[in-house]
């Protein structure tokens, strides 16, 4: 591996496969996941982030996340990418800080944005030096989350606040409003009746599809239309996992393929085991008891595992990614495949005591 990055030959499953097949593609960028906290529980979360979310287990500590960093970029060559996230990375604005320093001292680039939904933006002085100390390290862009869903726990006042300074710190184009036209006529559901509120929950899904993970499948999946799950047979995930150039990896070190957040490709513990570019290279899904199936199969095809233990199913189910997580979950909650199914934040376990809202 040079500046260039990856070879696909690499990988021991695309040594085995015939050229016309697909291959195993390089992951390019990683979604560094500080920490599973949050002071929201938005609904439309990936897994159940909150205030008491996690444990010290997935709290990313300085070393590992400049570790991530560097083999990412090992991987990915002038193309590697990575993006700090949680959970809230700005719930530990020192290491925050720390890990833009190491970054620096070791020349790592590559920094595509941090994450936040602002909820720390209540004095005008902190946030332009926050900013201004991260622009010092490094931080070109700043992404705000500002939707339906977010606006349930983070007051609207502290996103504008945000982005009006990030704007003069970064400049305009160092800010990226997710999303810009809910930022502009915001709809506040907080005080909205059961009915309207889901109306506009209904309205806001309909524009941007979540997926239905986490939280977002225990929120969300009842509001619409569910179907047998046979309905979705001929679905698989094949180019979903062989296509991935993008993982998240959180502080315990469990790597996640795209958005495919609870199903762990490997664990990553750099001073220990393995890094996340030698992960890369010895990675055969086939060898994995739950991605094989995905692939190969599809959601459906865990069905029958889900089945021998006493899965009986729900209702139904809206999409192949709600039918995919309910059926990990129960398999997670059964005990069955505890290495590649987890942490438990990712499945209603270890989460946060009920908020009142910010």
């Amino acid at each position: 591996m040079g500046n260039s990055g990856a070879e696909l030959e690499a990988n021991v499953y695309n040594r085995q496969v015939k050229r016309d097949q697909k291959k195993f593609k390089v992951w390019t960028s990683a979604g560094l996941m500080l920490s599973y906290f949050c002071p929201a529980q938005c609904a439309c979360c990936y897994v159940f982030s909150g205030p008491n979310a996690g444990e010290a287990a997935t709290e990313m500590s300085v070393e590992d996340a400049l570790d991530h960093w560097a083999a990412i970029l090992r991987l990915g060559g002038e193309k590697g990418k990575v993006h700090l996230t949680g959970g809230e990375p700005f719930g530990d604005f020192e290491r925050l800080e720390r890990i833009l320093q190491g970054a620096c001292e070791k020349h790592l680039g590559g920094l595509e944005k941090i994450e936040t939904n602002a909820y720390w933006c209540t004095d005008e002085k902190v946030v332009r030096e926050r900013l201004g100390r991260l622009k010092e390290l490094g931080l070109e862009r700043l992404q705000i989350s500002t939707d339906v869903y977010h606006q349930e726990y983070v007051p609207m006042e502290r996103v504008e606040l945000a982005v009006r300074i990030a704007r003069e710190v970064l400049g305009a184009d160092g800010v990226q409003v997710r999303w810009r036209d809910f930022y502009e006529n915001p709809v506040l559901v907080g005080k909205m009746g059961d009915r309207e509120r889901t109306e506009q929950l209904l309205a806001a899904y309909k524009k941007r599809r979540e997926r239905l993970l986490g939280r977002a499948a225990d929120k969300l999946a009842n509001l619409f239309p569910l179907r047998n799950y046979e309905s979705f047979a001929d679905n698989n995930c094949g180019k979903s996992f062989l296509g991935a150039r993008h993982v998240h990896v959180d502080g315990a070190g469990n790597v996640f393929s795209g958005t495919c957040i609870g199903i762990i490709v490997g664990q990553v513990k750099p001073r220990k085991a393995v890094t996340l570019d030698e992960l890369w290279c010895g990675f055969d899904y086939r060898e994995h008891p739950i991605i094989s199936v995905l692939v190969d199969q599809g959601p459906v095809g865990l069905w029958s595992i889900a089945e021998e233990l006493g899965y009986v199913g729900g209702q139904g189910y809206a999409s192949k990614c709600h039918l995919c997580y309910e059926l990990r979950s129960f398999l997670h909650k059964r005990g069955l495949s505890g290495e590649q199914l987890g942490p438990g934040v990712c499945y209603g376990l270890n989460f946060e005591k009920p908020q009142v809202n910010a």
